[in-house]
């Protein structure tokens, strides 16, 4: 996809398998994956490190503070469209998760195509700017 070519994203979930299955899904959609991280402040501190376009977070990581908390390091740092993705119903309510303004909050389980779509959505809004 030519929109989404030279976007990068930055993969923040702390499962191994699910992660896999992003990286793969990201780079079939045509985007670069500049880095997975399994905790927020490895999300953080690769965000920082790559300057990604789009920031791909699971909300609920392991470690200590949790993607909401490394998503609103990122947002205060940089200019980064923020996808979440979770097993939690509620979080689209969540007013700090609504305070970031995310380009969606995406429930796990997800489809491939509907994550692909919410991504290509990211791009265009990237582009756009």
């Amino acid at each position: 996809m030519s929109t989404s070519a030279k976007l990068r994203v930055l993969i923040a979930e702390d499962e191994v398998l699910v992660s896999m299955f992003l990286a793969d899904l990201v780079e079939d959609a045509g985007f670069e994956v500049v880095g997975v991280a399994r905790t927020a402040p490895d999300a953080v501190a690769l965000a920082q490190q790559h300057r990604p376009d789009i920031a791909l977070m699971d909300a609920n990581l392991k470690g200590g503070a949790s993607g909401i908390a490394a998503a609103e390091a990122m947002a205060r740092d940089q200019d980064i469209a923020i996808i979440f993705i979770s097993g939690d119903s509620g979080l689209a309510d969540d007013p700090a998760v609504a305070a970031l303004k995310p380009v969606a909050v995406v429930e796990k389980p997800c489809m491939p195509d509907d994550l692909t779509a919410v991504l290509q959505r990211a791009a265009r809004l990237r582009n756009a700017d």
